[in-house]
């Protein structure tokens, strides 16, 4: 169980690899080398920060909390909608203008390719950068033959981190869904007062699922009692857990059926739920 105050959360560093800088604070993670694993991090971009047309072996989903984040040419995330980034799916190029802040949740898709810890990213980083150079999002190097070489910078970290040729599973959806909350419905838990949910939609054959919990002052939502690993982002208001209170932008991470644990709502609160993969 993950229970972070974003006040607590440290910097995410794994080594540039795009242009432009971000302030990245690290809120949860996985499990090194599982199918699922995942990363959950709240970033702002401090400069302008840009990263070619690319595609990854593991799926997204980010929630901008302010500005717009350009995910494609004339295709843009506003904030407050979400947007489900599949594996295997071309996107980009991305642009994020400086103050744009954003949730990103990175994790293990349906094909099994799993992610990459923050380590595994870090130490491949650093080993290429030894060689070759980082610059417009792709890594480049001329190797012993005196041959030039020009590749996405993710995926040579993932090359160098696993010693295996990436292989891109197909795309199950043609492309990014963007998704406008404020235009489903919140239904009452009949099983719990004061708590509704507003579920998006659930993806893939392994189910992955995002939504939102609303919560009334003093109501209590159970969460952590899913066969999968999933997370919570506290949107608005205040939680409090064993007695100690958690603030807006908090979050929390369960491994499968690790709970139920109950959340308190101290004020009304309002979370962002993601239940990942089932493995």
């Amino acid at each position: 169980m993950q229970l972070v105050n974003l006040a607590d959360a440290p910097d995410y560093d794994a080594g540039r690899i795009r242009e432009g800088s971000l302030d990245s604070k690290l809120l949860l993670q996985g499990q090194e080398g599982r199918p699922n694993n995942y990363r959950v991090a709240l970033t702002r971009a401090e400069t302008e920060w840009a990263a070619p047309r690319h595609r990854h072996n593991f799926d997204q989903i980010r929630f901008p909390i302010s500005g717009e984040f350009v995910y494609s040419k004339g295709t843009s995330l506003p904030a407050g909608w979400i947007g489900y980034f599949p594996e295997g799916a071309y996107y980009g190029p991305q642009l994020r203008q400086p103050g744009l802040q954003m949730l990103v949740i990175q994790f293990g898709g349906a094909s099994g390719g799993g992610f990459l810890s923050r380590n595994q990213r870090k130490a491949a980083r650093d080993a290429l950068a030894s060689k070759g150079t980082f610059k417009n999002g792709a890594f480049n190097y001329v190797d012993e033959q005196g041959k030039r070489h020009n590749q996405d910078a993710f995926e040579a970290c993932w090359e160098n981190a696993t010693g295996r040729e990436l292989t891109y599973p197909e795309p199950r959806y043609d492309g990014q869904i963007k998704i406008n909350p404020t235009n489903f419905d919140w239904v009452p838990d009949n099983s719990a007062a004061g708590v509704a949910h507003k579920w998006l939609g659930t993806f893939t054959e392994r189910e992955i699922r995002v939504g939102f919990i609303r919560a009334d002052a003093g109501a209590t939502i159970d969460v952590g009692n899913h066969d999968a690993p999933e997370f919570l982002f506290l949107v608005n208001g205040t939680v409090s857990h064993d007695g100690a209170q958690y603030s807006r932008h908090s979050a929390f991470g369960f491994e499968e059926n690790e709970g139920p644990v109950s959340l308190k709502a101290e004020e009304a609160s309002e979370l962002l739920r993601v239940q990942m993969a089932r493995f």
